[in-house]
C-alpha cells in the first residue's frame, strides 16, 4: 500500500507532498495543469528511464521519495536482500537525478539499482493509461490476459507447455547435430582409432623419456666419466702414495701420542675416521666405474625409443602426460561413435515422448482456456452493464495454430459488440475510444482478484466518455476502491466525486518560470468548487448547486455499495 509521495524540483513541480488514501486518491486540474506529472513522478521513483530534462529549470537536481507499507512477504524479501528497516516503519524508495544526468536510487536509505526497483514496482503498482488501452488492441496481449484470468490452472499449464517445448527443441537440436555430424564423427572415429593404436603400440610410461634422456647423456659421456672415476680411485686407493695410505700413516703416528693430552687423542681419532671415509668413497667409485661398462646396442635401443616417444609428443601434445591424456580422449571418441546409433535411437525416443507430452499439455491448456474464456465473457459483460453498456457483448475467438508454440496451440482475440443486433467483431476494429476505456476498466475489475495487493494508478482512463457513462465509471471506480488502492488522474467531476483524498494541480506563470503546485482539498466547499469548475468551467451558483448534488449522490451511492 502506497503511503506518501514527496516531490522536489521534478519537471514543473517545485515541491509537493501527497498522502495517498487507502481507497481512491483523485488528481484534477485545468487542462494543461500538469496532472499527469504526479503519475510521472511515481513512475520516475519506481525506476522508469528518465533524462536530465525532468529536473526543474534552474534547479541542481530532482528528488522524489515514495513511502509504502510492505506486507510480511515483501518485508522479508527486502530484509533478505539487505534493505532492512524497523518493524514500525514504512519502506522508502528515493531517486535523485542531477542536471548532469546522474541518477541515484536508494531503498530504505541504501543504494540500489533501477532494475531491482522496477522488479519491486511490479508488486506495488499497476499503472493503467492510454498505453494500456493501446495494448488492449494487440491480440497477443489478449492471450496473456486470458491466462491471467484463468489463474494458477492456466498459468501452470502454460508454463508446462513452454518448458516441454524448450526441452523438445533441445532434443531436436541434439538429434540434428548428431545426424549432420555423422560424417565428421566417422572421420574422428577413424583418426581416434589410428592414433590410439599408435600410442598403445608404443606403450609410453609417464617420466620414461626423462629417465632415458638421463641414461643417454651418461652413455654419450661414458669414456670421460670412466677416465675421471679411474683417476679419482687411484688418488684415493692406489697402492703407492694414495690418500688412504697417507691418512693411515698419519693415524698411526697420532695413535702413539693419544695418551699425552693436548688434544692429540682427538686428532688421532679424526685421522682414523678420515681414512675410513676415504676407503668407503673409493669403494663407491669402483662400483660406479664398473657401471661404465655397457653393451653398444643399449645406446641404439635408447635412441630408438626416445625417437618414438618424441614422435608421439610432437603429434599428441608435447609431453608423455599429454600423450596419455590424448589416448583417453581417443578411447572416449571411439566409445562415443560405437554408441552413436544407440544415442540417436534414444534421442528419437525422447523427442517423440516430449512431443507426445507437449500435445497432451497443450490440449489441457486449451481446455482450461476455453473454460476461462466463458467465465471471462460473463464477468466482463456484467461489468459492461454497470459501465453504461447494457447491450455490450464480449467474447473470445480462438484460432488453432499450425504448430504448437511456447504459448500453446491457439491464438486468441477479444471480440466486442457495443449494441444489440451487432455482430461481434475483433475489439481493435470496432471499439471507439470511450468504449475501449470501458472494456479496459471492465477487464481490470475482473482481473483485480487475480492480482496481488498492488495499487491501481489510472491515467485519464475516462478519455472519450461523459454524461451517464462517466457516472457509471465513477461508481465502478468507487466499488474498486473498496478493496484496492486507487489513484486516478481525471477531468470528469463524476469520477473525482469519489475521492477519499483529492488533490488539485494548479499552474502559475511568471516572467522567470512556470510552476505547478499540488494542493490538497478536503473541505466540502473546496470540493464543491472544484467539481463545479470541472462540470461547467465556472463556479457560479448553478454549477455549485450541481456539484453539491453530485457529492450528495456520491455519498448515497457509496453507502449503498457498503451495504
Amino acid at each position: 500500500m502506497l503511503r506518501r509521495l514527496t516531490i522536489g524540483d521534478y519537471e514543473l513541480i517545485a515541491a509537493a507532498e501527497i498522502e495517498f488514501a487507502g481507497g481512491a486518491t483523485m488528481f484534477t486540474g485545468e487542462t494543461g495543469s500538469g496532472k499527469t506529472m504526479v503519475l510521472g513522478a511515481i513512475a520516475f521513483v519506481l525506476g522508469e528511464r528518465a533524462g536530465a530534462d525532468v529536473v526543474r529549470r534552474g534547479s541542481a537536481k530532482a528528488l522524489v521519495t515514495l513511502e509504502f507499507e510492505a506486507d510480511k512477504n515483501l518485508r522479508e524479501k527486502l530484509c533478505a536482500d539487505g534493505f532492512e528497516f524497523d518493524p514500525d516503519e514504512d519502506a522508502t524508495i528515493s531517486r535523485e537525478l542531477s542536471e548532469a544526468g546522474k541518477s541515484v536510487l536508494r531503498l530504505n536509505g541504501r543504494p540500489t539499482t533501477a532494475g531491482y526497483v522496477r522488479d519491486l514496482a511490479a508488486e506495488l503498482v499497476d499503472i493503467v493509461g492510454q498505453h494500456e488501452a493501446q495494448r488492449l488492441l494487440a491480440p497477443a496481449y489478449h492471450l496473456e490476459l486470458l491466462d491471467r484470468f484463468g489463474g494458477d490452472a492456466a498459468l501452470g499449464a502454460r508454463e508446462r507447455v513452454a518448458s516441454i517445448i524448450g526441452r523438445a527443441g533441445e532434443l531436436a537440436a541434439d538429434l540434428r547435430e548428431l545426424s549432420e555430424g555423422e560424417r565428421r564423427a566417422q572421420e574422428r572415429h577413424a583418426f581416434a582409432k589410428y592414433a590410439l593404436e599408435e600410442i598403445e603400440s608404443a606403450s609410453p610410461v609417464a617420466g620414461e623419456d626423462e629417465r632415458l634422456s638421463d641414461r643417454r647423456r651418461f652413455l654419450d659421456n661414458v669414456e670421460k666419466i670412466a677416465l675421471a672415476l679411474r683417476g679419482a680411485h687411484d688418488s684415493l686407493a692406489a697402492e703407492d702414495a694414495s690418500a688412504a695410505a697417507a691418512l693411515g700413516a698419519a693415524s698411526a703416528a697420532l695413535q702413539q701420542l693419544r695418551d699425552l693430552g693436548g688434544g692429540l687423542a682427538e686428532m688421532a681419532q679424526s685421522a682414523g675416521a678420515l681414512q675410513s671415509e676415504v676407503n668407503e668413497l673409493a669403494v663407491r667409485i669402483a662400483r660406479q666405474l664398473d657401471s661404465t661398462e655397457f653393451e653398444p646396442a643399449e645406446l641404439e635401443t635408447i635412441n630408438a625409443r626416445l625417437d618414438a616417444l618424441d614422435t608421439l609428443k610432437r603429434k599428441y601434445g608435447g609431453s608423455i602426460e599429454a600423450v596419455l591424456k590424448a589416448a583417453d580422449e581417443f578411447r572416449r571418441d571411439i566409445d562415443l561413435f560405437g554408441n552413436a546409433g544407440e544415442r540417436k535411437a534414444q534421442l528419437e525416443r525422447d523427442l517423440e515422448s516430449a512431443r507426445s507430452e507437449l500435445r497432451t499439455s497443450a490440449a489441457e491448456l486449451s481446455k482450461v482456456r476455453h473454460a476461462a474464456a466463458e467465465r471471462l465473457r460473463k464477468a466482463v459483460e456484467k461489468e459492461l452493464r454497470d459501465l453504461a453498456l447494457p447491450s455490450g457483448r464480449f467474447g473470445l475467438q480462438f484460432e488453432t495454430l499450425g504448430e504448437i508454440a511456447a504459448t500453446g496451440a491457439e491464438h486468441a482475440e477479444f471480440l466486442f459488440a457495443a449494441n444489440r443486433g451487432e455482430e461481434e467483431r475483433p475489439l481493435a476494429r470496432v471499439a471507439s475510444g470511450g468504449e475501449l476505456s470501458r472494456v479496459l476498466l471492465a477487464l481490470i475489475v475482473v482481473l483485480a482478484g487475480k492480482r496481488g495487493k498492488t495499487a491501481l494508478v489510472f491515467d485519464e482512463i475516462d478519455l472519450g466518455i461523459g454524461g451517464a457513462t462517466a457516472t457509471a465509471v465513477g461508481v465502478r471506480l468507487g466499488r474498486l476502491a473498496r478493496d484496492t488502492q486507487v489513484m486516478c488522474v481525471t477531468h470528469l467531476a463524476q469520477i473525482a466525486a469519489w475521492a477519499d483524498e483529492h488533490y488539485v494541480l494548479e499552474k502559475s506563470e511568471t516572467r522567470a518560470a512556470t510552476t505547478i503546485s499540488v494542493r490538497r482539498i478536503d473541505k466540502d466547499a473546496e470540493r464543491a468548487g472544484e467539481l463545479a469548475r470541472m462540470l461547467s468551467g465556472e463556479t457560479h451558483d448553478t454549477a455549485l448547486k450541481h456539484a453539491r448534488t453530485l457529492l450528495r449522490q456520491t455519498v448515497e451511492r457509496r453507502e449503498a455499495i457498503a451495504h
